[in-house]
């Protein structure tokens, strides 16, 4: 058997040492890429929970601001069918009284006296839901128009806090004084 020459042995040697430092390298690359990956995974976790987290805040309560400083959580937001349903079945409120404001796709928004609304999707008029804007409710001594339900400034004074039947006399006076939209400075209600 043919012993190696010194100076082979010498380049094999050369090249099993370049050849293990660059597999160290590379394998301590690869270990600080998992490193990132995991602290990157780890970021990403947390950003998510914060955002569930702040969602289901958001969901549960809105803030609405009552005489000044003092903060009460408010139920969500009652749907377009659900006013018109207690326009339609409370006797206590009169539906000639109110008017509904859609959005037309090509013509903007338009407004209907609410006892005229069809909700039968089958009829030729009929105007989805989603596409309801605003209620008003007119005054029968001065004429007045009063939006008691918006869906964009999120008014409702339809339904006053849970629900509950509310008086035709009673009023909402939002801040004009830069309060943002669900501010309330007020509120008034005639027992």
């Amino acid at each position: 058997m043919a012993q190696p020459s010194p100076a082979g042995s010498d380049a094999i040697s050369d090249t099993i040492s370049r050849l293990r430092n660059i597999a160290e390298t590379h394998l301590r690359e690869i270990g600080e890429e998992i490193l990132q990956e995991e602290k990157d995974r780890a970021r990403r976790n947390q950003e998510l929970e914060r955002y569930a987290k702040q969602r289901r805040r958001d969901k549960t309560s809105t803030l609405v601001v009552l005489s000044g400083s003092t903060t009460t959580p408010t139920s969500k937001m009652r749907s377009a069918q659900d006013v018109l349903d207690r326009l339609r079945w409370d006797h206590a409120l009169d539906l000639s009284r109110y008017s509904i404001g859609y959005l037309e796709r090509f013509s903007g928004i338009k407004e209907t006296p609410a006892a005229e609304w069809v909700s039968e999707f089958t009829e030729e008029e009929w105007i989805p839901q989603h596409r309801i804007k605003y209620f008003k409710r007119t005054t029968t001594e001065t004429g007045e128009q009063e939006i008691v339900w918006d869906r964009d400034k999120r008014i409702d004074k339809i339904f006053s806090g849970a629900g509950s039947p509310i008086n035709q006399d009673e009023t909402e006076t939002r801040s004009d004084s830069g309060g943002g939209p669900g501010t309330i400075d007020a509120i008034n209600v005639v027992p």
